[in-house]
């Protein structure tokens, strides 16, 4: 045997190992993203009957609204207290017992092995509602076969470019080879920010290049797609929570409310549609642009005024009587209001007071959002994604402090001087010419009487 037909021989080894290394664990990668694409569909069909409950408990109307979900009906069902199961329900007794009691959502198995998502709803007279939602199994492997015939595709395309290259391969090009399988064998193993030494020829740098820019790629999308689907859940709750209190409050028809709370839920869903639909990348596009934040913070606490008079709450408003520009879009600044109130409106009792303020603080632009409540127990932990306990999804502090740090601030949490809960967006850098210091309501001292409105 010749030099060049064991090298030909040798890389053609080495190039069918390190494609197969790159190709087995994106195609358990693409298994995965289609299986957590199938859990996510669950949850939006379970939102979505959870949704129904929260306006109606007549049995005619929900199963009204349960059929109305076409092919998605097969797929879930619900028990309501004191009416006829609504689809074929699946999920176990123990099942039950536990999302009552833990008062969360379970997933689980039905006894034919299917996976089942239950979440419990509290109705206003106590007993509890339950929404299943099966995840299906086509689901889960949509996408997989076409992922696995483009790795082959990308295989076999490899393998032949190394083939063809093999007179160039030298010991160097084996041992960084060596050094791709080890990284890909990790990235198999679930080590997705692993890197690989840029070095060697040319081809062999690029391929090294690539590689990183695929794992770093892989990591952003994965991380970024679980916190969206979070946050666009967490960004309905605001107007649901506005739609809740007004049937929980409200006897007989309350039109101007209703209308009011259903704009702003049909407002934020066309909103987050179209930035699903534009993707990640363009949905941070125009977050480049200045916004004031007294004009919106003032144009949306319009909104809460309807829910605080509906409470019985004093909220005292002051915002600054000029501009004060941040560098982050104005819907973000409306879903980092929206999720400070949200918490203070969900988890202090009604007539709580709560203040709010917007505009300048030390030179920086501020958002000051406090209450007269119990307070946050735990204010390390308060602003970790999922760790706020309780009820809560731990999710709106998250959302603010991201918001801070996209205009270049941070969250801070304190005590109230009532009290209560203190958070504090800082959301830039200094402003010469504008610095107040901190007055007796805990906002500057320059702001004007005429900005104060209390509703």
């Amino acid at each position: 045997m010749t030099l060049r037909t064991w090298q030909l021989r040798l890389s053609l080894g080495i190039a069918l190992l390190t494609t197969l290394a790159f190709a087995l664990p994106l195609g358990y990668a693409a298994r995965q993203q289609a299986a957590d694409r199938a859990q996510q569909r669950s949850e939006r069909r379970a939102a979505a009957l959870v949704t129904v409950l929260a306006a109606t408990r007549d049995p005619r109307e929900v199963r009204a609204a349960w059929q109305s979900t076409g092919a998605d009906a097969a797929s879930t069902c619900m028990r309501v207290p004191g009416s006829d199961e609504v689809g074929r329900c699946r999920a176990p007794g123990s099942a039950l017992a536990q999302a009552s009691g833990e008062d969360r959502a379970v997933r689980t198995r039905t006894a034919d092995g299917q996976d089942v998502l239950l979440l419990p709803v509290r109705l206003p007279d106590g007993r509890t509602a339950f929404v299943e939602s099966q995840v299906r199994e086509t689901e889960k492997t949509d996408g997989v076969a076409a992922a696995w015939a483009v790795l082959a595709a990308a295989v076999a395309a490899l393998t032949l470019i190394a083939v063809m290259g093999a007179d160039l391969i030298s010991r160097r090009l084996v041992r960084s080879a060596g050094e791709l399988v080890r990284a890909a064998s990790a990235v198999g193993q679930g080590e997705l920010g692993v890197h690989v030494p840029v070095g060697g020829p040319q081809e062999v740098r690029k391929v090294a290049v690539a590689f990183n820019t695929m794992t770093d790629r892989i990591a952003e999308l994965m991380q970024s797609e679980r916190e969206f689907a979070a946050d666009l859940s967490h960004r309905l709750r605001t107007p649901l929570t506005a739609l809740k209190l007004d049937l929980d409050a409200v006897e007989g028809p309350a039109a101007d409310r209703l209308r009011a709370a259903v704009t702003a839920l049909d407002q934020q869903v066309t909103h987050l549609i179209g930035l699903t639909r534009k993707g990640s990348a363009d949905a941070t596009a125009g977050s480049d642009q200045a916004t004031d934040l007294t004009a919106v913070v003032g144009t949306r606490m319009a909104f809460w005024a309807t829910l605080a008079r509906a409470q019985g709450r004093n909220c005292d408003v002051t915002v600054d009587p000029g501009p004060v520009a941040i560098e982050v879009g104005e819907e973000e600044v409306v879903a980092a209001l929206d999720a400070l109130l949200g918490n203070v409106f969900r988890h202090t009792p009604p007539g709580t007071r709560c203040e709010v303020y917007a505009g300048l603080l030390d030179g920086v632009p501020s958002l000051v959002v406090e209450d007269a409540g119990p307070g946050i127990p735990a204010l390390e932990a308060a602003s970790v994604r999922g760790h706020s306990g309780g009820a809560s999804s731990g999710l709106g502090l998250d959302i603010a402090a991201r918001v801070a740090e996209e205009a270049g601030g941070r969250l801070l949490i304190g005590r109230s001087r009532h009290g209560g809960a203190q958070l504090l967006l800082r959301m830039g850098g200094d402003q010469p010419g504008r610095e107040h210091g901190p007055g007796t309501r805990g906002v500057p001292e320059g702001a004007s009487p005429a900005a104060d409105a209390a509703f």
